[in-house]
């Protein structure tokens, strides 16, 4: 895709967002919504068009309905797991009998894409309980509050619905010796 395809779709993309979210359609709204929608296409076009560009060939159009589907797919999941996550700390919170194990998970992805690393790691972060603690390269390092927290991502599910995304191959879980569970004092 080229950069002003990619300019183009971004913008279009931004205002059906902005008519969406407003659920306006008066002039001055969507005089409004036009203004931010240039503006904030005119600072991150070039951003948008090399993260997309940089490593990949175009994505076929026929492919775009599949992709929209798991991204929604994605949305949805870890929604459900921030749920779960959310509900596991409010028990620890309320119950601090509870025993806490906090541990460490480093580990080497396989991702090829920084883009799909790069949301790797803020999924890992959204997820009440579990932090990413540094990057390196391809090496990551998570905090958990403890093991349970990080058990979609010791099984590569995470990764592999991230590899999904960016129509990368299929990730194999962790490596038990990729994983250093050493409790933090």
């Amino acid at each position: 895709m080229t950069s002003r395809r990619i300019t183009v779709a971004l913008f279009l993309g931004l205002t059906a967002f902005w008519v969406v979210l407003s659920g306006r359609t008066d002039p001055l709204f969507l005089a409004m919504g036009l203004a931010t929608t240039t503006i904030v296409t005119a600072v991150t076009a070039r951003l948008v068009s090399s993260a997309l560009a940089a490593d990949k060939a175009p994505i076929p159009l026929s492919r775009v309905p599949l992709l929209v589907g798991r991204w929604v797919g994605f949305v949805l999941w870890m929604a459900g797991r921030i749920l779960v996550s959310s509900v596991q700390i409010g028990v620890l919170a309320v119950r601090p009998r509870l025993s806490l194990a906090p541990c460490e998970v480093r580990f080497r992805t396989q991702l090829q894409s920084p883009l799909a690393r790069t949301l790797l790691t803020n999924a890992i972060s959204l997820v009440p309980g579990t932090i990413t603690v540094d990057i390196d390269g391809d090496e990551i390092w998570v905090h958990a509050l403890s093991p349970a927290q990080v058990g979609d991502l010791t099984s590569g599910r995470l990764q592999n619905k991230v590899a999904g995304l960016f129509l990368e191959g299929p990730q194999p879980p962790l490596d038990p010796s990729q994983i250093s569970r050493e409790a933090v004092s």
